[in-house]
């Protein structure tokens, strides 16, 4: 009887010894952040931005306060970082904190992050890595929707036609799209609130009402309000999902009358967050 007991610690044990790493750019990462917390599981939750490691702070201090009143004793064990990292310091992490299991729970479009964390896993032995990919939006039934291939696609595209823009791509691509020759009277960008982002707008020439500066995703009654308000004929996005806002998207630019331009997403494969809850348990009690 207190040998089984002894087994059964020593096995609670080494689950809590083991060590996984997580960068969360993402709804989901922010979900299995609070999921990791509160099973305390131990590990590094990776934010590129400070603003970023503030809202993986709230959600883990939300879900554990659900189970502790006072919230403390369950997120301990998750230390949260904030920057980016290329390839040899994502390895660099990985073996510093000799962490078996890798989530990549970066955005869809994060291409070169993602071919980063997968290049880093490869050059260190028994690590498992769990890809975490949001499932596409639909676009049935809605706006008029043209896929674009690419971001110089569509700015080519554009650039041939009349009308005002609505651009939700964040402030990445907001270089390309100066490109159009009258951008400064026909776009108008969404941004997160951040001032990083707001400086960058301002450094590629966009100025005063063109600059929407929020935190989505946003409702359909918001997005219509907003290509009303601009009088914009188009809205480009790409394509985040259900829990990126993609849906609210389409159905905002149907009741405004705009026509919607979906960069396509880079090719890749993953598992759903469900799936990934799955394996991190598994992980956890194999």
């Amino acid at each position: 009887m207190n040998e089984n007991i002894s087994l059964e610690r020593t096995h609670e044990e080494m689950g809590k010894n083991r060590k996984l790493i997580l960068f969360a750019g993402t709804t989901e990462g922010r979900i299995l952040a609070g999921k990791l917390a509160e099973e305390g599981i131990s590990g590094v939750v990776c934010a590129a931005t400070e603003y970023g490691k503030e809202l993986l702070k709230e959600e883990m201090e939300r879900v554990c306060s659900l189970r502790n009143r006072d919230g403390t004793g369950v997120k301990d064990s998750l230390k949260i970082r904030a920057g980016r990292l290329d390839e040899e310091e994502m390895e660099a992490l990985i073996r510093r904190e000799n962490a078996s299991l890798v989530i990549d729970a970066t955005h869809p479009y994060a291409d070169q992050a993602t071919a980063n964390i997968r290049k880093a896993c490869s050059h260190v032995p028994n690590v498992k890595l769990l890809r975490c990919l949001r499932e596409e939006g639909e676009s049935e039934a809605a706006a008029p929707v043209r896929e674009m291939a690419s971001v110089k696609e569509t700015v080519s595209w554009l650039s041939g036609q009349e009308g005002n823009i609505l651009l939700t791509t964040g402030s990445k691509d907001l270089e390309a799209f100066s490109q159009i020759s009258d951008f400064r009277k026909r776009v108008y960008v969404r941004v997160l609130p951040l001032e990083d982002s707001i400086r960058c707008c301002r450094m590629q020439g966009y100025e005063g009402r063109h600059i929407i500066a929020m935190q989505g995703p946003f409702s359909a009654e918001m997005n219509r309000a907003h290509l009303r308000e601009y009088n914009c004929r188009f809205l480009v996005t790409k394509d985040g999902g259900k829990t990126g806002g993609f849906e609210e998207k389409l159905k905002g630019a149907q009741e405004a009358g705009a026509e919607v331009l979906v960069i396509r997403r880079p090719f890749d494969q993953g598992i759903s967050l469900e799936a990934v809850i799955r394996e991190v348990k598994e992980w956890k009690n194999s």
